[in-house]
C-alpha cells in the first residue's frame, strides 16, 4: 500500500477480511527500495529497531515504545492503488522484491521522500519552462476548438472546468472504490467550489476509504464553507454521523482534523486545542488536531501557548507530545527556541527527535547555543535518527559552525549519517547560493560503495547543482548498478538542469524492466521542462503488459503534472478493460494535474513531520501526495 518514488513491502496478516480491505486502499508507501517498513512486517522479516520511550499500552504506540503497527498494506509485489497513486518500489508482480540489508527508519530514503517536494517543485519547473510544449488546445478539448488552438504547458482554468472535473465527477460513481478514492480527492485538489455537492455525497458512501477520502478532499479545497462539515465530522457529532451514514470511524475524524489544518480558518483553533485534550483510547485524532495546527502556521500563533502546556505535561500521550512539540516549531517564532532547547533533554524520543527537527525551523546562522547543542546530538547522541534529524536542522540552520560539524560529519560517519551530512550540506547550500561543497560531496561519491548512500550523495549534488559531476552521474544512469542508484542520478541531472544529459534519461525512461527507475527517469526530464516524457509514459501505458507498469507510468504523467497527459489518463480511466488499480492510479494522476498549486497539498504536513511517531491515520495521510 504505500508509495511514490520508492518502495514497499509487506505485513502481517492477522485477518483475510482485513488485510483484503487494506489492499485496495492506495497510497504511497515512503521508503528505500526493498526495505519492509518497521510499520509494515510479516513473521519472517528480521526485527525492525524499535522506537524507545513513549507511546505506552494508551497512546499512540505499543507496549515499550516501539513503533506502532498502523493499519496494513497489500501483498508483497501486488499493485496498489490510489490516494496518493502508489505502487510498491522496487518489487515485482508475485515477488518480495529486493531487499535492503541496511539500517530501517534511520535511513536517508525516507526523510527524503517526506520531504522532497519543495527541492523538486516539478510543476513549477514544467510551467516556467520555454521548452516545446506537447500538447495544444485541440489535443485536449477537441476539435471544435481548433480555431483557437495554441500550444499549452498547463491545465487552464477552462480546461479543468470542461474536462477534467467531468472526468473526475464520473469517476465518482465508479465501481471500484480506490478509483472513487482517487477521484474525490482529485475533485478538492481542483478548488472548484462547485464540486462541494459531489464531495459531500461521498461522506456517505459505502466504502471507508472513500468517506475518509470525501473528508480529506473537503479540506484540500481549503474553502471555508465546509468547515462546519469537518467540525461535525471530527466531533463525531449527531450530524456529522448523519453526513456518513455509514459509520462515522476514527480515520475518518483524524482526516477531518487535517482538513481543517488545510482550510487555515482561525475560528478552528479552540475546537482543535479542544481535541487535543479529549480523553480517547486511540491518539489518531488528537495527534491530528495537533498536527492540523502546525499545518496552519502563523495563523494558530494563539494556540501557542496552550500547545506548551500539553507538551510540558509528560503526563501525556508521548507520541502526542512529539507532535505537538513539533506544531509548536512550525507555529512559533524565534521565541520558542527556549524551549526547544528544554524539549531536547526529555526522557521521550519523540519529543526530543521532534526538538531536533524543529530547531532547523526556528534557529538560524546567528544562534550558537542552538548549533552547539546539535552538534551534540550528532557527535555525543546514541540515537540514530536523532543524529540524522539534527544534519538536516544543520543544514537548515546554515553558517560556518553548522557547515563545519557537516564537513566532519561527512568524512567520519558511516551509513545513514553520512548520508544525511551530504543532505545537509546541501541544503546549507542551496540556502546560500553557494554550491562550493559540491566538491567534498562528489569526492564522497565516487569513494563510498553503499548504493544507498551513493544515492544520497547523486541528490545532494543535484540540489547543490554541482554540474562538475555531471559526466559521472551520467555513467551511473547508464550503468548496471543498482536501479535506485540510477534512478536518484536522473533526478539529480534533472535538478542541476544537466540537458546534455537528456538523450541518456529519454533512453533509460525507455527500458523495460523497473517501473520505478522509468518514473525517475520521467521526474529528471520533467525537472528539465522536457515534457517528451509525456509522449513516451502515455506509449508505455498503453503497451505495458502489468498493472504494475501501467501505474508506475500514470503516477510519473501525474508528477510532471503535463495538460496534454489528461487525455490519454481520462481514456484509462474510462476503459473498463483496463485493471481496476491501473485506472485507480490513472485518476490519481489526473488529480495531481488538476492541482493549481506547485506543490501537493499535503505536503505541508509530510514536510518536517516525526515519521517515527506513526499512528494508522498519520501514515495513511502521509502516502497520499
Amino acid at each position: 500500500m504505500k508509495k511514490l518514488l520508492l518502495c514497499l513491502g509487506a505485513v502481517s496478516l492477522v485477518s483475510v477480511l482485513y488485510a483484503l480491505d487494506a489492499f485496495g486502499h492506495g497510497g504511497n508507501y515512503r521508503g528505500p527500495s526493498g526495505q519492509v517498513p518497521p510499520t509494515g512486517r510479516t513473521p519472517n522479516d528480521p526485527t525492525p529497531p524499535p522506537t524507545p520511550g513513549g507511546g505506552g499500552t494508551t497512546g499512540g504506540g505499543t507496549t515499550g515504545g516501539t513503533t506502532p503497527t498502523p493499519g496494513f498494506a497489500p501483498t508483497p509485489g501486488g499493485p496498489v492503488g490510489p490516494r496518493g497513486g502508489a505502487v510498491p518500489r522496487g518489487t515485482t508482480p508475485g515477488g518480495r522484491g529486493r531487499r535492503a540489508a541496511a539500517e530501517g527508519y534511520e535511513r536517508w530514503e525516507f526523510w527524503w521522500e517526506y520531504n522532497k517536494e519543495p527541492f523538486l517543485n516539478l510543476k513549477n519547473r514544467i510551467n516556467r519552462s520555454n521548452a516545446p510544449a506537447s500538447g495544444s488546445s485541440d489535443f485536449f478539448l477537441g476539435s471544435a476548438d481548433k480555431d483557437n488552438a495554441q500550444n499549452t504547458e498547463k491545465v487552464t482554468d477552462r480546461q479543468i472546468r470542461d474536462v477534467l472535473i467531468p472526468g473526475l465527477v464520473a469517476a465518482c460513481d465508479d465501481k471500484f472504490f480506490d478509483v472513487r478514492a482517487a477521484a474525490v480527492i482529485g475533485l478538492g485538489k481542483t478548488r472548484e467550489k462547485s464540486t462541494i455537492p459531489t464531495i459531500m455525497k461521498l461522506l456517505a458512501d459505502s466504502d471507508k476509504q472513500v468517506r475518509e477520502s470525501a473528508a480529506l478532499a473537503l479540506g484540500i479545497l481549503g474553502d471555508k464553507d465546509v468547515v462546519p462539515t469537518l467540525l461535525a465530522l471530527m466531533q463525531e457529532t449527531s450530524e456529522g454521523k448523519k453526513l456518513t451514514a455509514n459509520g462515522l470511524l476514527t480515520r475518518t475524524r483524524a482526516f477531518a482534523a487535517i482538513g481543517l489544518g488545510l482550510v487555515k480558518d482561525e475560528a478552528t483553533i479552540q475546537p482543535l486545542l479542544a481535541q487535543i485534550h479529549a480523553d480517547e483510547k486511540q491518539k489518531d485524532v488528537p495527534i491530528c488536531a495537533a498536527l492540523a495546527l502546525g499545518i496552519m502556521g502563523e495563523t494558530a500563533r494563539p494556540a501557542l501557548p496552550e500547545l506548551l502546556k500539553i507538551a510540558k505535561n509528560t503526563k501525556n500521550d508521548d507520541f502526542l507530545r512529539g507532535h505537538v512539540v513539533s506544531a509548536i516549531a512550525k507555529i512559533g517564532d524565534a521565541g520558542v527556541i527556549p524551549d526547544l532547547h528544554d524539549f531536547l533533554k526529555d526522557d521521550s524520543q519523540h519529543v526530543m527527535r521532534s526538538a531536533v527537527i524543529g530547531l532547523g525551523l526556528r534557529a538560524d546562522a546567528e544562534d550558537s547555543k542552538s548549533i552547539s547543542l546539535l552538534v551534540d546530538v550528532v557527535e555525543k547522541g546514541r540515537d540514530v535518527q536523532a543524529k540524522n534529524w539534527a544534519l538536516i536542522s544543520l543544514g537548515r540552520i546554515g553558517g560556518t559552525a553548522a557547515r563545519k560539524a557537516l564537513l566532519t560529519a561527512l568524512d567520519k560517519e558511516q551509513r545513514s549519517t553520512q548520508a544525511f551530512a551530504a543532505l545537509g550540506l546541501a541544503i546549507a547550500g542551496n540556502k546560500a547560493k553557494d554550491s562550493t561543497d559540491g566538491k567534498y560531496v562528489h569526492e564522497k561519491l565516487n569513494d563510498v560503495k553503499d548504493p544507498s548512500v551513493r544515492g544520497a550523495m547523486a541528490i545532494s549534488l543535484g540540489i547543490l547543482e554541482f554540474k562538475a559531476a555531471e559526466q559521472d552521474l551520467k555513467g551511473i544512469l547508464n550503468g548496471g548498478g543498482s536501479p535506485d542508484l540510477r534512478g536518484y542520478a536522473a533526478v539529480s541531472l534533472g535538478l542541476m538542469r544537466a540537458t546534455l544529459a537528456q538523450p541518456d534519461i529519454k533512453a533509460v525512461l525507455k527500458e523495460k524492466g523497473d517501473p520505478d527507475l522509468q518514473r525517475s527517469a520521467a521526474t529528471g526530464l520533467g525537472l528539465m521542462g522536457d515534457r517528451e516524457a509525456v509522449p513516451i509514459l502515455i506509449d508505455i501505458m498503453r503497451t505495458a503488459s502489468t498493472e504494475f507498469v501501467i501505474s508506475s507510468a500514470a503516477l510519473a504523467l501525474g508528477f510532471i503534472g503535463e495538460a496534454s497527459a489528461v487525455p490519454g489518463l481520462l481514456a484509462f480511466v474510462k476503459d473498463t478493460k483496463t485493471a481496476d488499480l491501473a485506472r485507480a492510479n490513472a485518476t490519481s494522476a489526473l488529480g495531481v494535474i488538476g492541482d493549481a498549486r506547485d506543490l501537493p497539498p499535503l505536503s505541508t504536513l509530510s514536510v518536517d513531520i516525526n515519521y517515527r511517531a506513526l499512528v494508522d491515520a498519520l501514515q495513511e495521510l502521509l502516502s497520499i501526495v
